[in-house]
């Protein structure tokens, strides 16, 4: 991602929910975005927020700020099961979406979005910030023969203590932050093997640890490790966890975590190389994928993480709760589109 701004106009934004969506406003007030609307149910937190970020237009209603012709591109950051009706709205109305991730929890569901979006001929994008991470970014330059050779293998290991967090199950809520980065980084995945477990409750009732392996068309394996359930986490509670990520090639290495990246070469000679990294991922990674989407807008060509594009991270994914369930292999070709697979926690 380039540092420089685009010279393009950017569209008004119209922001539906203030819990991760704060974050949003913070970001966008960063890199200088327009936001034309907030829509929130709890008041006190949308008089809060418009105070805070000096936004005048404010809705109780998601319906109202989404009709609102001051607003150009909806911002979605409501839970994913209760987006299909605001995005049915939106493409009805011509209205570009911005969704945050994961899409969906039910499959069908997911398509159903895509479908409508492509229908109505509407630009969607889903906010798999984790792509656009500062300090994910600062190391893809690196990521080249010239550097680690041949990349055959990549980890991440990421640990917090937040049992209760509202999507309830780890592997879409959580483990789809670094499935999306693998396929971003690596290209499609071929085949998952995953094992979980629920802490104290069943995998069905909510699972907070998975261990994930997959194999890539390219050839290079992953091993994810997503555990919300480690008591002697730093952090406790809402909040981003703790994450280390490592790649591995015939020539050289990449290690660290977001905030703090190392490439170690050994062709043609040793090296070790500190990129720069310009932000966080908190908020600094949500500005910067609204920048890519913004600069799509404006030139037409598809994001990075487009709607139907993004099926695909989804089929990863229920891939790996098909794996975890029948403790088997999983191929993700075996997960169809019209697949009857359904996450969303119970209300």
């Amino acid at each position: 991602m380039p540092k420089a701004k685009s010279k393009a106009r950017t569209r008004p934004i119209g922001l539906i929910g203030l819990g991760i969506g704060r974050i949003h406003l913070e970001a966008y007030r960063r890199r200088g975005f327009e936001v034309a609307a907030i829509a929130d149910i709890n008041e006190a937190r949308l008089a809060e927020c418009a105070a805070e970020y000096g936004i005048a237009r404010t809705y109780t209603s998601a319906e109202a700020l989404i009709d609102d012709p001051a607003v150009e591109v909806v911002d979605l950051a409501l839970q994913p099961w209760m987006r299909v009706p605001y995005v049915e709205r939106a493409a009805a109305l011509g209205k570009p979406l911005f969704v945050q991730k994961p899409m969906a929890m039910n499959l069908r569901e997911a398509v159903h979005m895509v479908e409508v979006c492509e229908r109505a001929g509407v630009p969607l994008m889903v906010n798999h910030n984790s792509c656009f991470v500062p300090g994910f970014l600062a190391i893809e330059p690196y990521m080249t023969e010239a550097y680690l050779g041949t990349i055959y293998h990549a980890e991440v290991h990421n640990y917090g203590f937040w049992l209760t967090f509202p999507e309830r199950h780890i592997i879409p809520a959580m483990a789809v932050h670094h499935i999306a980065l693998m396929h971003k980084w690596f290209g499609p995945i071929e085949t998952v093997y995953c094992q979980a477990h629920g802490h104290d409750r069943t995998i069905e009732e909510g699972e907070v640890m998975a261990v994930l392996q997959l194999r890539h068309a390219s050839g290079v394996q992953v091993l994810l490790v997503n555990d919300w359930s480690l008591l002697g986490g730093a952090r406790r509670g809402p909040g981003h966890s703790q994450e280390e990520i490592r790649i591995q090639g015939t020539r050289g290495s990449i290690i660290g975590h977001s905030e703090d990246m190392t490439v170690f070469a050994t062709k043609p000679r040793e090296v070790e190389i500190k990129p720069v990294i310009h932000g966080t991922w908190f908020p600094d990674a949500m500005g910067n994928s609204m920048r890519h989407f913004q600069d799509c807008l404006a030139t037409g060509a598809k994001p990075i993480t487009d709607g139907r594009g993004n099926l695909n991270v989804l089929r990863a994914v229920f891939a790996a709760w098909e794996s975890t369930v029948h403790n088997r292999l999983v191929h993700v070709d075996e997960i169809s589109l019209d697949s009857d697979y359904n996450l969303n926690p119970t209300p």
